[in-house]
């Protein structure tokens, strides 16, 4: 028996819908992560509650996606089907990252005065086939239409099927494995501890191991997860794929992250590809418009850390020569961490285009070059440098310009 009164379920994929066929097992197995040596782990991200993780083998047995209310969450914590993670354990986390698909689902358990108390992740019924408008990357209508099957609790078969894939191809332990999903493992009937759960998101993204995304689709995008129908528009699940991805990197790790076809096959998304402004997080769709400014604090909050950290692991990996920060998110508060690691590791050539600085960092770039030995060479057009901050970089570049080795500038 599982926990909440179930009984076990063969996880298998829905009706109609082949089983995957056998793959090559993937050449990179599990590499589990070294908190001792971890530049993530050391970063001072929101925890104000626990995160809940389920083994993975209670989770299959459960037979469903459950609701995190009290009743369900004192069994589920009592008989140690839903536990609090801890990174000594040794234990794998899996983030499940997803949207909602029974949307308009209410119950007895259901706050009619809560605008977000409603809705499920998973089908909650068996419901008649849906035709449904074929989305492209930015939310809208393709023109095309595809039919879909909405058998009950499709979602739970999907990801149990997935997961055993992840398993078989990384060389895991099935008792080794946990599962973070949102329903289950942040309150949902107590608002003021599902705040401290959302909040605390960043942490959850960061402490787990992968990151996979269950979908009803036979066949996804071969590259970035934000061309995924339904999934790769929506706000809250690019800010969890951004957060794992970014993390990834500060590791210098690809990051493994994994769509779930609708039969369990697994597809690898190593690039998420946020290329323009209108991919960010806060960019996205959102159910509740008020969620924008939670969406862009956990994105602002993701970035500010990322490329204080980037700006050294590349400054130090180039040490004595080129730097490539093109393109790094990088800010006026990242301007400082810029300029110690430049100096610290004598950088020569320094490309950071492509950047969102402002006046305020151009002015402190200024004031690095009048001090510097070591550049010669800076490429820094692209950013949103003003007049006051350019005339900054061009006066300190002008005042260095006869230093034995200084090359090139370009604003």
């Amino acid at each position: 028996m599982g926990c909440g009164n179930t009984k076990q379920i063969d996880a298998a994929p829905p009706p109609n819908v082949p089983r995957p066929q056998a793959q090559a097992v993937r050449p990179n197995r599990h590499i589990p992560l070294d908190h001792a040596n971890d530049p993530v782990a050391a970063l001072d991200f929101e925890l104000s509650t626990p995160m809940l993780v389920m083994p993975f083998l209670h989770f299959k047995e459960q037979g469903r996606i459950f609701k995190s209310t009290k009743t369900w969450r004192d069994e589920a914590l009592g008989k140690g089907c839903l536990v609090t993670y801890d990174k000594a354990s040794g234990k794998i986390v899996i983030f499940v990252s997803h949207t909602w698909w029974d949307r308009e689902f209410t119950d007895e358990t259901n706050d009619e005065t809560d605008q977000y108390d409603r809705g499920a992740p998973d089908l909650q019924a068996d419901y008649p086939d849906e035709v449904r408008d074929v989305l492209g990357p930015s939310g809208r209508p393709t023109g095309e239409k595809k039919t879909y099957q909405k058998p009950k609790d499709l979602k739970w078969r999907v990801i149990c099927a997935g997961v055993e894939r992840l398993i078989e191809e990384q060389g895991l332990k099935a008792e080794d494995v946990m599962l973070w999903v949102d329903w289950q493992s942040i309150y949902q009937d107590d608002k003021e501890e599902k705040m401290k759960g959302v909040g605390s998101l960043i942490k959850y993204a960061t402490l787990s191991d992968y990151m996979i995304v269950p979908t009803e689709e036979n066949y996804m995008p071969t590259k970035f997860l934000w061309e995924l129908p339904g999934y790769g528009s929506r706000g809250w699940c690019r800010v969890e794929y951004f957060i794992f991805s970014l993390a990834a990197e500060m590791r210098g790790r690809k990051p493994q992250l994994y769509g779930i076809h609708r039969d369990g096959s697994l597809r690898h998304y190593p690039d998420v590809g946020v290329i323009n402004e209108r991919l960010m997080p806060s960019q996205g769709a959102l159910s509740n418009p008020d969620d924008k400014a939670l969406v862009q604090t956990l994105e602002d909050t993701m970035i500010e850390a990322y490329g204080k950290v980037i700006v050294e692991i590349l400054c130090k990996a180039g040490a004595g020569g080129s730097v490539n920060l093109h393109a790094k998110m990088l800010r006026d508060c990242h301007v400082e961490a810029l300029c110690e690691a430049v100096n610290k590791y004598e950088v020569e050539t320094l490309y950071i285009e492509w950047n969102q600085l402002g006046d305020a960092g151009g002015e402190a770039i200024a004031a690095m070059l009048r001090t510097n030995r070591s550049l010669t060479t800076l490429y820094m057009e692209r950013n949103n440098i003003g007049a006051a901050g350019r005339k900054a970089v061009r006066e300190a570049w002008l005042a260095v310009e006869g230093r034995e080795g200084l090359v090139h500038f370009c604003i």
